[in-house]
């Protein structure tokens, strides 16, 4: 009878124990320590006209978000982006969203649907996805002025986990002016 209880006992022990070490207090997702490597230049085709090309933003933050219409995160999570696109716009920090595996239309319908503002265009090709090295809805990446990646979060994000990321790129930033 204990040979059968041992387990029942050791599996909420070792469960929380993995919580509390993979937990940094922000959200799930990799190490922002462990992500040190130059972000892959790109050219995107923005929907609503023009193009966003990285290099053009070196000096500033930028996020970029991969996202999908027919993803349900993405659009749960659709109102945080926005939400943090307004409130960094007047600190210099750029945002764009990088539309894969969709048509047009659908990205549009999307767009609409959540009421984006930030620059978004269509990875029609998968190229800009596959340099990233996205393999799932919704992918949000965090680049430094210098054009490193300093976080990679794949899933929805939080409003906090958003807050906090970008608030250490200002803040490196700041450090890297002085």
């Amino acid at each position: 009878m204990y040979n059968k209880l041992i387990p029942l006992l050791v599996l909420p022990v070792w469960l929380s124990l993995l919580a509390i070490s993979g937990c940094d207090g922000v959200g799930s997702g990799t190490s922002s320590e462990a992500v040190v490597e130059v972000a892959p230049d790109f050219d995107l085709t923005l929907l609503e006209g023009g193009n966003f090309k990285l290099s053009d933003h070196k000096g500033k933050p930028v996020v970029v978000n991969f996202f999908a219409s027919w993803c349900v995160p993405c659009g749960a999570e659709s109102p945080v982006m926005e939400k943090m696109y307004q409130s960094y716009l007047s600190e210099g920090v750029s945002f764009v969203g990088v539309a894969v595996n969709d048509t047009e239309s659908k990205a549009r319908e999307f767009i609409e649907k959540y009421g984006l503002t930030f620059p978004s265009g269509l990875d029609d090709s998968g190229e800009i996805k596959d340099a990233f090295g996205v393999y799932g809805m919704p992918t949000t990446y965090f680049i430094d002025g210098n054009g490193m990646i300093s976080y990679l979060h794949p899933g929805g994000v939080t409003e906090r986990l958003m807050e906090h990321e970008i608030d250490k790129l200002l803040a490196t930033e700041v450090v890297n002016e002085t």
